[in-house]
């Protein structure tokens, strides 16, 4: 068994209050206040990743967290090239391995359906990005954030349905 130390602990710790406010996120109806909870959740899994010394990832994480809240706040699609072109500068400047890809994918994927009105397609092309960080999380050993990522697919799942659910009475009404 390996041994558990005081930073992988707290690594963990953190990522599941990541975990928590993620949840909440994919419970939200209202696309701002959605990604309101998604930025609290990336801040703590930057952090989590940062104590794991997974430094790329933090810093994509971290990234994520400032473009969820600037997408809830001014969803202007200027801002989603503006953080396209920072993900990209990321990627080049802290690329050491192949696992830093999949941080990129879902950065780039998760900063597209940011900005997009259509909470469904927000939550299809987030569900893209949970499935590049569950790999992802696997590689790097972080079972809390293998969890995490796991249950903000599932959870994400629920609230499609939900979400689709109730918009389409209001469609039939038409």
């Amino acid at each position: 068994m390996p041994d558990i130390t005081l930073s992988f602990a707290l690594s963990q710790c953190l990522a599941a209050m990541a975990f928590i406010s993620g949840i909440v996120a994919f419970q939200r109806y209202d696309r701002a206040s959605m990604l309101k909870f998604w930025f609290v959740s990336a801040l703590l899994n930057a952090s989590h990743f940062a104590v794991l010394g997974q430094y790329e990832a933090a810093l994509f994480v971290g990234l994520t967290a400032v473009r969820f809240l600037v997408a809830a706040i001014s969803p202007r699609q200027r801002w989603m090239y503006c953080f396209l072109a920072l993900s990209t500068l990321l990627i080049v400047l802290s690329y050491s391995n192949p696992v830093n890809l999949l941080p990129y994918l879902a950065a780039v994927v998760g900063t597209v359906g940011s900005f997009q009105k259509n909470v469904l397609l927000v939550r299809a092309l987030m569900a893209v990005g949970a499935t590049a960080w569950i790999i992802h999380n696997l590689l790097v050993g972080s079972p809390v954030a293998v969890l995490m990522e796991l249950a903000f697919l599932s959870s994400n799942l629920v609230g499609y349905i939900r979400s689709r659910r109730q918009s389409l009475p209001a469609a039939d009404n038409k």
